[in-house]
């Protein structure tokens, strides 16, 4: 039954997500996915709890966490733990590294093997716009073979997509009991994309316009508006990126992806070689897969924000030093 519903819902998703190009994103109600109405809304949060550095702990129970928002506990709902089932979303940004890219589909190819059967894979890509390449399956040969004919052209399509598919992920988590992440493989400078970034538009009149002085202000302008529209959406965002570049534009590009990437509770990797490729998607695929859910109804409240802090003890009473989830979430309309 759980897989029959999955199914539905990932198709519902993949439809809609294959129309985003030419219709505005509206996130799907309940009602529009099931045939019911319903205004409940309910915050998923990820969180990981580690031991010691990397090493994680994956042994919770729903009574080994409490959750505060804005100081006050809340009861959680429902609960993910790392055996739970979950859907991968593999994004492909990839332009113009052919021998990196190479390595990363090898890479890639042997992590999938090795996730578990609780797994679903689905597959996108976003240079030259977005597609949907997978949907959502636990067919490991075909996703391989599916990766293996991914091509390595067009233009960078990252940050575009990125609140698009935030959004639509968000409204899978609503409504399935599953774990959700994506993981975004790309080889794109800010030179990449359509627009220009590397030539900004000067205002003339204004003689404190900081683009004249600051070439990297425009890109970092723009990484933070977009942290800040993804900060509604509690999707981890993991990246996986196989040319890290020194020059100052790229930079501040690569330093907004990372705290991008932090601020949604995943992880930005830069490879400088292609020998780190190998163990850089390794040590994402280690966060990815050990991740909880907490799932707690939206509190009433008019403010249009909430702090959390989340507290885990193991099963002899000692509380876990380190835990890592967003420290705050932005409300959604009911």
């Amino acid at each position: 039954m759980f897989q029959k519903q999955l199914f539905f819902l990932v198709c519902i998703f993949f439809l809609k997500l294959s129309l985003l190009a030419q219709t505005p994103v509206v996130t799907p109600t309940k009602k529009a996915l099931t045939g019911e109405s319903s205004s409940k809304i309910f915050l998923k949060i990820p969180v990981w709890a580690e031991q010691e550095e990397n090493a994680f702990w994956k042994d919770g129970k729903q009574q080994s966490f409490r959750i505060f928002l804005d100081g006050k506990e809340t009861a959680i709902k429902s609960f993910q733990n790392p055996n739970s089932s979950s859907i991968v979303l593999v994004v492909f940004d990839t332009v113009s590294a052919l021998a990196r890219v190479d390595d990363a589909r090898t890479a890639l190819q042997q992590q999938l093997k090795e996730l578990g059967s609780q797994y679903w894979v689905g597959l996108m890509k976003v240079h030259d716009g977005l597609s949907v390449l997978q949907e959502p399956t636990p067919d490991r040969q075909l996703l391989s073979e599916k990766i293996q004919a991914i091509q390595v052209n067009g233009k960078a399509g990252l940050l575009d997509s990125l609140e698009a598919i935030s959004q639509m992920a968000s409204a899978i988590m609503q409504k399935a009991a599953v774990r959700l992440s994506v993981l975004y493989v790309t080889d794109s400078g800010i030179g990449n994309y359509r627009a220009d970034y590397l030539n900004p538009v000067i205002n003339s009149s204004d003689s404190g316009d900081l683009s004249r002085r600051f070439s990297d202000r425009v890109i970092q302008e723009r990484m933070s508006r977009l942290s800040q529209d993804l900060n509604q959406f509690t999707v981890p965002l993991y990246i996986l990126h196989l040319d890290y570049r020194g020059d100052t534009l790229n930079l501040a590009y690569q330093s907004g992806l990372e705290n991008i990437a932090v601020s949604s509770g995943g992880q930005a990797i830069f490879c400088r070689t292609r020998d780190e490729i190998s163990s850089s998607l390794s040590s994402l695929m280690g966060r990815l897969r050990a991740g909880y859910v907490l799932t707690v109804d939206q509190p009433n409240t008019k403010r249009s924000a909430v702090k959390v802090h989340i507290e885990a003890k193991r099963a002899d009473g000692k509380s876990l030093p380190r835990l890592t989830h967003v420290s705050q979430i932005y409300l959604r309309k009911k």
